[in-house]
């Protein structure tokens, strides 16, 4: 009988998967399939821009509204989640490759919309950074010397500048020339962090458990390094205090445009939990600051722009030190 059922459970979710994509249309099935797209963004008039590595962003085609407004009402139905008037957005993983979505309709966008980033199939070195001149020896070695020293890391960027990947590739280092038996909690809103570490925990946050309560958790699940994927809300405070009570050496990503605005950005999200600017408890948590940025003079669009040192917190100026 349990046969039987799993086996009826994975035809209807096969049926309705065929059903998704039959909605989005050949060319976005198509850009789904390319390694080249890493983005696919539907906009409420309708366009379909695509962000390609080799050839940036450009408009690809046009989804008709109702396949736009359906494809994400079952979508919403196929993962157990209200999408309606009251509730009109949507942030969940594809069921075809883990693509991570956000959607929007009225009343938030004039008419359906949504954006697909797709995940890394590939984790790329920190050598791969060198070769392409995104980053400098000298960042490489420090960006070495401080995962062996088990510094806190925040990397900060803009949207799309390409944090997580870097994150990853970070990660990979880590897994290559640290200790093999630390214990490695990932947190994250969608899993797109990869670790190759063997003793490595990844929790996601859902609509029933926040980022708060996962690293609530996470303190309760004996960590050596807490990774989280991205920092967006009042949990920067948890954060802090798990960085900073025992379990150095975290990896984080957060909006932000260089190392001040990172760190003034962390305290605003801090503060959201209704304390006062953690001023001291950042100083002393946060490590290193790296900022990627777009770079579209640059071969490959983007580059590790600063990376900073925090000195501390003067009571008035937080102080930092540009080192790679």
């Amino acid at each position: 009988m349990g046969e039987h059922a799993t086996k009826g459970d994975g035809d209807q979710l096969s049926l309705k998967t065929i059903f998704l994509k039959k909605m989005l249309g050949k060319q976005i099935c198509a850009a789904l399939d390319d390694d080249d797209i890493t983005e696919i963004m539907a906009n409420p008039d309708g366009s379909v821009w695509l962000e390609s590595r080799s050839k940036g962003m450009y408009k690809a085609c046009d989804i008709g509204r109702a396949e736009a407004q359906n494809f994400l009402l079952q979508l919403a139905r196929m993962q157990g989640l209200f999408l309606n008037a009251k509730s009109p957005y949507i942030e969940t993983l594809l069921p075809f490759h883990g693509e991570r979505l956000e959607g929007t309709i009225v009343p938030i966008s004039t008419r359906a919309s949504f954006t697909i980033r797709k995940p890394a199939k590939t984790v790329y070195p920190l050598e791969d950074y060198l070769e392409k001149e995104i980053m400098t020896h000298a960042q490489h070695d420090y960006i070495a010397e401080a995962l062996i020293s088990r510094k806190n890391m925040l990397v900060s960027g803009g949207p799309g500048t390409g944090k997580t990947t870097f994150s990853n590739a970070i990660i990979k280092k880590m897994s290559e020339i640290c200790d093999q038996a630390q214990r490695i909690l990932i947190l994250e809103d969608t899993a797109e962090l990869q670790c190759e570490m063997p003793n490595v925990v990844s929790m996601t946050t859902s609509q029933a458990v926040s980022m708060t309560t996962l690293l609530k958790i996470a303190m309760r699940s004996r960590p050596d390094r807490i990774l989280v994927g991205e920092v967006r809300d009042g949990a920067a405070l948890d954060l802090l205090k798990s960085w900073n009570t025992g379990c150095p050496g975290g990896i984080a990503t957060i909006h932000a445009n260089s190392a001040q605005s990172s760190v003034l950005r962390l305290i605003s999200l801090a503060q959201e939990a209704n304390v006062p600017p953690p001023n001291a408890l950042v100083a002393e948590t946060v490590d290193v600051l790296i900022n990627v940025v777009r770079n579209p003079n640059h071969a490959a669009g983007r580059e590790v722009k600063s990376i900073s040192e925090m000195k501390g917190f003067n009571g008035k100026n937080f102080e930092f030190k540009h080192v790679a």
